[in-house]
């Protein structure tokens, strides 16, 4: 969201009544009211058509509330009332950065800069500064070295400005700086101790580097300034959702938007936080809840087909991933390719991976994905895994070699994966080896000794040693030390069990065999081989009584 900030220059505000009303419309902005702020700032143009800065706050009310349409035409017809105001280039150059036109944002940018400066070339204009500066850092692409520059500027020419300082620590915040960040919005806080704006913005730099008792002594401290103060909760709920406290997070979002205005554009922002903090069934609720009445918003189909997919892999949910193709297919055919992405591409292939028939173009545009970004190396998990699906182990293994040859750090889930994978390409003796360094790694995992076990059994078919039947044995102890898990791994318990019956079957250890015979079918009471074999067994010793 854009930062609110008071603009006095070339256009002066004449009266007292006015003044209030334009007061409240910057009031309604700094608490994300942006509906009620765009109908304060429509109706002074109406009275008054030839204050430019109404068409500047009108102009940025559009562009939070999503509508840069609205946005463009708004500052070009403040351009034609006051062709010198620089805060409408500003805005101009937002619209352009947005749509990725950095060298014509830059073009706009210069011109209003030009117009914050005297004849002899020095700046004097620290409010019209302020309005540059943070265009240049609002939205995805950030010319952050010159709004640096810009708010240094600024500083000079107001070092007592509350909204310089605050806009010289936003500068810096998004450059993560803390330090920098933190120094101005202090001295801001010490300047005005009764506004809570400066100290909701220092709980945020507490947020990103996870000191959370600092961020909810910053949070306190702007609630204590005012308790309804929006922007406030807003942050607050982004400290909860990074604590994983998600039913405090919600909670103060809905406080949020009682503070703010439950608004189409808000809303989206809750999404944004939501998918952020990776609550992915939360912001695939809110997102359907607003197409429901508004489908205006095109990039509500790209992070609804993202968490589609995050909620659809936890369930194997083939219908939902779908649901969530479409909506990305539907967002990548009507968008600029320029504001296409990587991450589209490698959800599009991880959507298309999971529906059965789409695996080549699965494998398609998670190539393209990595071809667009050569360090998104996580890729290669996932074409390993279609790879494995479409039973061409080979490729899996190459591929998942590239991902472990690739990664920072090697974990025991990686060497597991890959072990899994040598299996299905019947290298026994490799996926032994890195089945062992798992267990070595780490005891516990109790799914190691269960693949190991399986690995062994098909090198030492004659069963020649006990070291699978120990393997499976282990892997029993560790999955029963839970009983709730017996029916969650029936089928491992049932191989696990079936193999140690028939060990013991050809080591004519009868009676074990019959035990662990009579634990498969109580996991699994039909099961063939195993009825079959006591039926056997029992048949021979009823032989012998005779």
């Amino acid at each position: 969201m854009k930062r609110v900030f008071v603009l006095v220059s070339s256009c002066l505000i004449s009266f007292v009544s006015t003044a209030q009303t334009f007061k409240e419309g910057l009031k309604a902005l700094d608490i994300d009211k942006f509906e009620y702020a765009r109908n304060i700032f429509s109706n002074l143009i109406k009275n008054e058509p030839a204050k430019c800065e109404y068409y500047y706050w009108l102009g940025e009310c559009y562009i939070n509330l999503y509508k840069s349409d609205s946005a463009l035409l708004i500052f070009n017809k403040g351009l034609e009332v006051a062709p010198k105001y620089a805060p409408l280039y500003a805005g101009l150059g937002e619209l352009l950065l947005a749509d990725d036109k950095v060298t014509d944002a830059q073009i706009q940018f210069e011109i209003a800069k030009a117009l914050c400066k005297n004849k002899a070339g020095y700046y004097i204009d620290a409010k019209s500064m302020i309005a540059i500066a943070e265009a240049m850092i609002t939205g995805e692409n950030k010319m952050l070295a010159e709004a640096e520059q810009l708010m240094n500027e600024a500083y000079e020419i107001e070092k007592n400005d509350y909204e310089v300082l605050v806009t010289a620590g936003d500068v810096f915040l998004e450059m993560q700086n803390g330090n920098g960040a933190a120094t101005f919005y202090t001295r801001a806080t010490v300047l005005d101790p009764n506004n809570p704006k400066a100290f909701a913005r220092i709980a945020l730099i507490w947020i990103k580097i996870k000191s959370f008792d600092a961020a909810k002594e910053a949070l306190d401290a702007a609630f204590a300034k005012d308790s309804n103060y929006a922007t406030a909760y807003k942050n607050q709920a982004e400290y909860f959702y990074f604590r994983g406290k998600y039913t405090e997070a919600k909670e103060a979002f809905k406080k949020y938007l009682q503070n703010s205005e439950p608004s189409t554009a808000n809303k989206i922002r809750l999404v944004q936080i939501l998918f952020k903090a990776k609550v992915y069934h939360e912001s695939l609720a809110i997102i359907e809840d607003i197409q429901k009445t508004d489908k205006s918003n095109l990039f509500m189909n790209r992070l609804y087909a993202y968490s589609a997919y995050e909620v659809a892999n936890t369930k194997n949910d083939v219908e939902l991933c779908k649901k969530g193709l479409s909506s990305l297919e539907f967002f990548m055919s009507k968008v600029d390719r320029k504001k296409i992405l990587v991450k589209d591409f490698e959800y599009l292939g991880k959507l298309q991976s999971k529906i059965p028939g789409l695996d080549s173009l699965a494998i398609l545009n998670l190539n393209i994905a990595m071809q667009m970004d050569t360090n998104a190396v996580e890729l290669y998990q996932d074409l390993a895994k279609v790879y494995h699906k479409q039973k061409k182990f080979s490729d899996a293994v190459k591929t998942y070699e590239i991902y472990l040859s690739k990664a920072k750090k090697n974990t025991a889930f990686d060497n597991y994966t890959i072990g899994k994978y040598y299996y299905a390409a019947r290298n026994f003796s490799k996926a032994d080896s890195v089945f062992m360094s798992v267990n070595e790694a780490k005891p516990d995992y109790a799914d190691a000794y269960y693949q190991r076990a399986n690995t062994l059994s098909q090198i030492d078919t004659a069963f020649a040693t006990s070291t699978p039947k120990a393997l499976y044995e282990k892997y029993i102890e560790l999955t029963l030390k839970d009983s709730s898990k017996l029916n969650l791994f029936k089928k491992e318990l049932t191989t696990a069990y079936s193999y140690i019956a028939y060990y013991y079957l050809v080591k004519e250890n009868k009676k074990d065999a019959i035990v662990f015979y009579k634990k498969v079918l109580f996991l699994d009471p039909k099961n063939e081989n195993a009825l079959r074999a006591i039926k056997g067994l029992q048949a021979k010793k009823e032989k012998k009584k005779k």
